[in-house]
């Protein structure tokens, strides 16, 4: 079973990017991110959506290799199958493309994912469905190219797991992870940008003595704090890191 953890879009932008409360659930529809930039995962989407997305869209999970993450609970209307009765009847699920994750993971993730919220929404499988049904988008594109094909993608939701979550031990400690040095400010402001508008954190700049070094906001659990520190590898953003208690 993917491992499963929400963090859900404020009172205040849920408003914004739904039609409410009143979401039939009588359909999962399937998308995926299109987006497939380095460290692009569900931790960048589900924080995208938490920090207040620019576009006129949202979705209730996001799905990577990793993990899924809840931004919306089921009830909400979200704006992802472009039309009026998949925005209202639909439970949206992205599947993340970024280029340093496993695809194929991913969509078994997803396939876990979707399993158990047909057993706790009582949806059949044969609404489970792809965006394109609603919109006629291109949309899951790499499934719908056969890179998994979509009998075999149903086939991977029925034979998938319903057993709870094995979610990491609980470890409620906050910690920050710190950059090594950088010899311009320059050079630490495009670390910065990255984690904040690809990542989704927030982050600063430090000075240390004539150099600067990045530091990122809190993490909750070493578990967190440690993928975030891969994710900075291996996106190159620091060949240095140091992970701090908060």
């Amino acid at each position: 079973m993917v491992t499963i953890r929400q963090k859900l879009v404020s009172a205040t932008q849920v408003a914004k990017i739904t039609n409410g409360k009143n979401n039939a659930k009588k359909y999962i529809v399937v998308h995926e991110t299109d987006n497939t930039s380095v460290g692009a995962d569900a931790d960048a989407h589900a924080r995208l959506q938490a920090n207040g997305n620019s576009r006129d869209a949202s979705w209730h999970w996001q799905v990577d290799d990793k993990e899924a993450v809840q931004s919306f609970e089921h009830y909400w209307e979200c704006w992802g199958a472009g039309t009026y009765i998949g925005n209202n009847q639909g439970i949206q699920i992205e599947i993340c493309v970024n280029s340093d994750g496993n695809f194929n993971q991913a969509v078994e993730n997803a396939a876990s994912l979707i399993a158990k919220i047909m057993k706790d929404e009582n949806i059949s499988i044969h609404n489970i469905v792809q965006h394109n049904y609603f919109s006629g988008k291109n949309c899951p594109r790499n499934i719908r190219a056969g890179k998994i094909s979509w009998s075999n993608f149903l086939k991977m939701i029925t034979n998938a797991s319903t057993q709870p979550p094995e979610n990491p031990p609980g470890d409620t400690l906050k910690y920050r992870i710190l950059t090594g040095t950088y010899s311009t400010r320059k050079a630490a402001e495009s670390v910065l940008d990255v984690m904040k508008k690809r990542f989704g954190w927030v982050a600063y700049i430090e000075q240390d003595g004539a150099k600067y070094r990045v530091k990122t906001g809190t993490f909750t659990g070493m578990h967190a704090a440690q993928n975030a520190e891969i994710k900075i590898k291996t996106t190159k953003l620091a060949q240095v890191t140091y992970i701090v208690s908060a």
